[in-house]
């Protein structure tokens, strides 16, 4: 493997540690507000702050790029699957009293 290659790989896994990490904690701010089904609130909230953060940013970004749309919706399922893989992820870990 070249060393950009290896770079790209190290830089894409710290990003999704840090957008898990905001997920987290989204999602034991939303425990806190809703109360309920932790697992419930963390799939709700990944999805939240997908629509509201990555979908309207790529949506926008793509448009004034003029890209295909069936490129737009394809990069949006796979955004929203990993996001929402993440999300069971974290709502199956539980969260501890504080």
């Amino acid at each position: 493997m070249q060393f950009g290659a290896t770079r790209v790989i190290v830089v894409t896994i710290i990003v999704s540690f840090i957008t898990a990490w905001v997920l987290a904690g989204s999602a034991a701010i939303a425990q806190y507000f809703y109360g309920g089904n932790f697992v419930g609130n963390t799939v709700l909230t990944g999805v939240i702050l997908w629509a509201g953060f990555t979908a309207a940013r790529m949506i926008t970004h793509d448009a004034f790029d003029r890209r295909p749309w069936g490129l737009t919706a394809l990069n949006l399922a796979h955004e929203l699957v990993t996001i929402v893989v993440m999300a069971l992820i974290i709502g199956l870990f539980g969260i501890s009293a504080a």
